[in-house]
């Protein structure tokens, strides 16, 4: 005992060991994002430690504590984009599995609520507005009791919103190159961590458990009944974590914002998926998904998120010079 205790007098007895301080420098603010050289994925790691500190304070604050799942997220964000042996070609879309996970573990938060939720509000404000809830009417009109044909198209612009964050970005890193794709998959998670915030602050009771809660007329889950005659069951409700989770409507939001940035990318050319978003916005109002105060919602987080990425955190000035595709076929 005298041997280990040898050495320390009054100044080095409390000193600390230098491997600890080591560690608390890898975890330091400074330390984590000036690590991270790509100036897109550090504002991606600045959004998930900002969404990520929202998650962990919630139940807190709540007083209803929940394990911190959701830092699982934000590790594997950190450690993924620091990680050198990562090759380079699979870091630019580390986004998206990130971000599914995210999603994944809303569960774990969302069930620290036991208020009451949002909902009533909005009914009364849609049924003043409309006369009717556009839900209802859509039903009362389109709806036959059975699934249609065309339920069926429905239930593929539903399901289009997991497909549309990975082939957009993969249009634009061949069409564009890696810094305007890397640019858009930052403005992606900016709307999607905003969105996932907003269904815990605000959980909102949607049109079709507002049926079941007798709030509203008897309506259907009619493109979720289309979807799981093409997909299994299993798939569908393991990508529904947060039944609450209606304002703003991602479904809307995700394919406006894309759409947004599409036409900034490719000018006219992009008109034709007009037609996509179109479809997504009819159906989640018509399949009893969302309000229309939802969508809206959904669009004004679209355009915010496009503000606060292209206009200001990277504007066009601020790209690395590169040669698109498109810029050489224009030189021809």
């Amino acid at each position: 005992m005298i041997d280990i205790l040898q050495g320390y007098g009054p100044r080095n007895f409390f000193q600390i060991d230098p491997r600890f301080t080591e560690g608390i420098k890898l975890f330091s603010f400074r330390t984590i994002y000036s690590s991270v050289k790509d100036r897109n994925y550090r504002l991606i790691l600045l959004f998930f430690t900002v969404y990520t500190a929202i998650m962990l304070l919630v139940p807190i604050v709540r007083l209803v504590p929940r394990i911190p799942v959701p830092l699982l997220s934000f590790l594997l964000c950190y450690f993924l984009y620091r990680w050198k042996k990562l090759p380079e070609v699979l870091r630019p879309w580390m986004f998206y599995p990130l971000l599914v996970l995210s999603y994944w573990q809303l569960q774990f938060v969302v069930s620290s609520n036991f208020q009451e939720y949002h909902g009533a509000g909005i009914i009364a404000f849609e049924s003043n507005l409309f006369g009717e809830l556009p839900v209802v009417w859509l039903q009362e009109h389109l709806y036959q009791g059975s699934i249609s044909w065309f339920d069926y198209i429905f239930a593929v612009f539903h399901s289009s919103l997991f497909f549309i964050p990975i082939v957009f970005p993969l249009i634009l890193i061949f069409r564009k190159g890696a810094e305007r794709m890397k640019r858009a998959t930052v403005a992606l998670t900016l709307i999607s961590l905003a969105g996932y915030a907003t269904y815990v602050l605000f959980p909102l009771t949607p049109p079709w458990m507002a049926s079941l809660e007798n709030m509203i007329p008897h309506v259907e889950r009619i493109t979720i009944r289309a979807l799981g005659e093409i997909a299994p069951g299993g798939i569908i409700s393991a990508f529904s974590p947060s039944p609450r989770g209606a304002m703003p409507s991602l479904h809307a939001g995700v394919p406006i914002l894309v759409l947004m940035i599409a036409f900034r990318e490719f000018r006219w050319k992009a008109s034709w998926f007009v037609i996509i978003v179109a479809g997504i916005c009819f159906e989640i109002s018509y399949g009893a998904e969302h309000y229309i105060v939802d969508i809206a919602a959904g669009l004004a987080y679209a355009i915010i998120s496009y503000l606060v990425v292209y206009k200001w955190l990277i504007p066009d000035r601020r790209l690395k010079p590169v040669i698109s595709v498109d810029a050489v076929e224009a030189s021809k």
